[in-house]
């Protein structure tokens, strides 16, 4: 039993914290107990502390699942800053920097290990980390666990099976947008047992919330323009394509020391980018939703969405990486009827279709039993989207007909890939398509409403209001006020 003096002296020691700050303690006491737990926070208010302390205070090893490497890097190098010893294992490494990485989990080393839910299928990888003692297992963004969340990932559904692997220590799953809905999913999908929840309030108080109508990209350029100019301080402008994204960058970089973030460019590009926006050497970035998650910049002053994203979870998540100071922030959506179009299409090329899945299957017949075949080379060849392909795949897999390889290659494991009825399984994804449309409408309506826009959100997230409560803070209670005035 860790006492309670103990863990707040390793808060002040470690981390130079006086207190915790709300909703900290209860899930750190819990994960202390060897209980499950899930976090619901807002960004920025210290979810990463809830199983960093307790990483310190435990016998063994802290396994924190995260989705990006951005991420993983960030907080290792935080911790190395308080003496905490953090490996992060990840496909950026060099040749030499994996074999150390491999060496410390074999030989003990390290309190906390970050890693990306595909490094699982590295089996000599998994055989090194059986043999540690796994203390607690953390899913940072766990929401990506859910189908029904905004942001799910088919890679976070194995987590389950390699808890049960690894020994079944307490899970600690923490994110900052879960509905019950999503909650629920995430309980299931992991394997919870009983877990103990902290929800500490989807409210931001020192973030303003705006929808500013355009009905046409020219105005919408008109928006931007104003914002650069007469607001304080670096933001971020969430583009919904990457086309958009350079159109916007090449329009706006003469004026203004901007820059640009999407999938396409390299990793080195991407990295410089990011390095310049957090030294504060431009004051906006141009970027796809690929730009973000993790970047721990606390003084971003604007989020603009120039188009609307097509989930409010998406969009409170994305608008929440400002104001992380606590001083006022300004999220504003450049609201467009017919960007509506752009999101649906997104919506199309999530989920496969059976004759879809057909021809992956065909294709995938055609190549040698047990020859591993680069998925990009099968999705070409099935002329289906490279992520329709990968669900195809890994439905085939649960059947035992492929295996998948490190590196994104697939290979068949029997003769008649097609002799298995796929669409019962794709019938899930019917039901996540008809979700997803339903979480489009919710955006759509948020854009649209006259009532307070925080009230809207918090109401979304299932958190009760008083009956005349406003935030008094949004363009929409502003509208009303003036109004009232009027009267």
């Amino acid at each position: 039993m860790i006492s309670d003096s103990r863990t707040l002296e390793m808060l002040r020691d470690r981390f130079s914290h006086a207190d915790f700050k709300h909703g900290q303690w209860e899930p750190i006491r819990a994960v202390l107990d060897g209980r499950d737990a899930i976090v619901v926070m807002p960004t920025g208010s210290g979810k990463s502390l809830v199983y960093q302390l307790p990483a310190l205070l435990l016998p063994g090893l802290t396994i924190v699942v995260s989705p990006l490497i951005a991420l993983m890097k960030d907080q290792q190098d935080k911790l190395a800053a308080h003496g905490v010893g953090a490996i992060a294992v990840h496909s950026h490494l060099s040749a030499a920097e994996s074999r150390e990485m491999h060496r410390q989990v074999e030989e003990g080393e390290g309190e906390i290990l970050y890693l990306t839910p595909e490094r699982f299928k590295d089996r000599e990888f998994f055989e090194r980390l059986l043999k540690r003692r796994v203390c607690l297992f953390v899913v940072d963004e766990a929401h990506c666990v859910s189908q029904w969340g905004h942001d799910f990932r088919p890679d976070y559904l194995t987590l389950g099976s390699v808890i049960k692997r690894l020994g079944g220590p307490p899970i600690l799953a923490v994110t900052a947008t879960a509905t019950s809905e999503v909650r629920a999913d995430m309980i299931r999908q992991l394997g919870m047992r009983d877990p103990h929840v902290t929800i500490t309030g989807f409210a931001r108080p020192n973030l303003r919330f705006e929808v500013r109508r355009t009905v046409n990209a020219d105005l919408k350029d008109v928006a931007i323009n104003e914002i650069l100019r007469d607001t304080e301080g670096s933001g971020i402008i969430y583009v919904a394509t990457i086309k958009e994204t350079e159109r916007l960058h090449k329009e706006f970089c003469q004026r203004f020391p901007v820059g640009m973030y999407h999938g396409k460019m390299t990793p080195l590009a991407r990295k410089e980018s990011q390095n310049r926006f957090m030294a504060g050497e431009i004051k906006a970035m141009f970027a796809t939703n690929a730009f973000g998650l993790g970047i721990d910049k606390r003084d971003i002053r604007f989020v603009i969405h120039y188009h609307f994203p097509g989930s409010i979870e998406a969009f409170y998540q994305e608008a929440g990486r400002a104001g992380r100071d606590g001083l006022p922030a300004l999220c504003a959506s450049l609201y467009r009827v017919e960007d509506r179009r752009i999101q649906s299409y997104f919506l199309g090329g999530k989920y496969p279709e059976v004759q879809e899945a057909a021809r992956v299957a065909i294709v995938l017949e055609q190549h040698p039993l047990r020859t591993p075949v680069p998925l990009t080379e099968l999705a070409n060849a099935a002329g289906v989207p490279r992520r329709k392909a990968r669900i195809t795949l890994i439905l085939l897999k649960r059947h035992g007909l492929v295996r998948e390889h490190r590196g994104g290659s697939w290979e068949r494991l029997a003769a008649n890939l097609i002799r298995v009825d796929l669409s019962s399984d794709l019938s899930s994804y019917e039901e996540r398509r008809a979700m997803d449309q339903s979480k489009l409408e919710a955006m759509v309506r948020y854009c649209q409403t006259t009532r307070c826009r925080t009230r809207h959100i918090l109401e979304y997230f299932g958190e009760k209001t008083e009956a005349d409560w406003q935030c008094a803070n949004c363009d929409a209670c502003a509208a009303m006020e003036m109004w009232q005035r009027k009267q």
